[in-house]
């Protein structure tokens, strides 16, 4: 059975998703993907923690907790941001861990977890998982996604091995063993929206060819 990703995303992660997201999905083996579109809101630059944006965060997990009900039971999901550039070879690997439990994206050094990407089996344990991650962030005003999955993931929830790099890991492993690449950590400023610094980042991961080396 493929793997699954569960998506979601505004228009101002538009360009992130058709040019960096799907691009690199075509390269490697093949999943079933379900993406939610929600209408523009008060962040149309999609910049961290503006307008909206909390809102976004808990309209995401719900997405996830609607896309658990109707995915095969016991199939592998991905739940995953969209400023990510995949590598070949990242989904079966990603398909192995969740037979062995749940996992989501080393964050740094210190092996918090990070939100950006989430894998695991559809069974109750993940499906509970979500739920109380978004029971969090609805009792815990001003708490995002991440500050939800640690504090209910922890004891619950394993790290990845850092070859599912992002901008504070990817030197702790060698380019052409990195699976994939998360854009995190990036902050708008008057030049430019995150979003568009985040492409900066993820185009030299799609069009280069160190992952091949």
């Amino acid at each position: 059975m493929e793997p699954w990703i569960i998506t979601a995303g505004t228009p101002s992660h538009d360009s992130l998703r058709h040019n960096y997201f799907e691009a690199s999905l075509k390269r490697c083996e093949p999943v079933s993907w379900i993406h939610y579109q929600r209408p523009s809101g008060s962040n149309p630059r999609g910049d961290f923690g503006c307008g909206d944006w909390l809102e976004v965060m808990k309209w995401k997990i719900r997405c996830v907790i609607n896309s658990l009900r109707i995915v095969p039971e016991e199939a592998c999901v991905v739940v995953s941001d969209l400023d990510i550039v995949w590598m070949p070879g990242a989904f079966q690997e990603l398909n192995e861990a969740s037979k062995r439990g749940i996992y989501a994206m080393c964050e740094d050094e210190q092996a918090r977890l990070n939100a950006g990407l989430i894998v695991g089996r559809n069974t109750p344990e993940y499906r509970w998982l979500f739920s109380q991650c978004l029971a969090y962030m609805s009792s815990n005003p001003g708490k995002h996604d991440q500050d939800a999955l640690r504090a209910v993931g922890d004891g619950n929830v394993g790290t990845l091995p850092p070859a599912f790099a992002n901008t504070k890991t990817q030197r702790l492993t060698p380019i052409p063993k990195v699976l994939c690449f998360h854009a995190i950590c990036t902050m708008a400023d008057e030049k430019q929206s995150s979003i568009e610094k985040k492409e900066e980042m993820l185009r030299g991961w799609l069009t280069g060819v160190s992952h091949t080396s």
